[in-house]
């Protein structure tokens, strides 16, 4: 990111080079790779959750059904574009 802050070429905004919005619903990227994702041996459940931040400022994870759950991963690693990933046993 700062290779690009410094190598911008002229009219390039700040703005744009710090932009981390992505051009796609990612969750239902998410949601579209569920099929394939249960072909892996052992994987019987996948939960897409999206995670929110919520009137008092901490993160509130939910699923398409709206049910509320708790995150199991770091939030601070997340960001758009690179979901993060946790597993569990059933």
């Amino acid at each position: 990111m700062k290779r690009n802050l410094v190598q911008r070429t002229p009219g390039t905004s700040v703005e744009s080079i710090l932009d981390r919005s992505i051009l796609y619903d990612e969750v239902s990227v998410l949601e579209a790779s569920i099929p394939y994702i249960k072909r892996i041996p052992g994987v019987v459940e996948v939960d897409v959750i999206e995670l929110s931040v919520g009137a008092d400022g901490s993160f509130v994870g939910k699923t398409k059904h709206g049910v509320k759950v708790e995150p199991q991963i770091a939030v601070d690693k997340t960001v758009p574009g690179q979901p993060a990933f946790a597993f569990e046993n059933i």
